[in-house]
């Protein structure tokens, strides 16, 4: 099994899209930027600023944009 480093930053561009999908719950955190993320079965989109955090739930599916340059940092939940 790979193993990342805790936390896994990922820098992403003006409209930068990522599809993540992950075996384990994690929490994404925007470290700067702002970025949307999206879910299937989840009505709502996400908008992320600077210092807000979502947490992602094992086996979810989602889409992440980000609006400007964005870093994220994605941490074991």
């Amino acid at each position: 099994m790979l193993k990342l480093p805790t936390p896994l930053v990922l820098h992403l561009d003006d409209g930068q899209l990522l599809r993540w999908t992950q075996a384990v719950a994690v929490h994404l955190r925007v470290v700067a930027g702002r970025v949307w993320v999206t879910r299937p079965g989840d009505l709502d989109d996400h908008f992320l600023d600077a210092g807000d955090q979502l947490r992602l739930d094992a086996r979810s599916r989602v889409l992440i944009g980000a609006e400007g340059q964005a870093q994220l940092a994605v941490d074991a939940a």
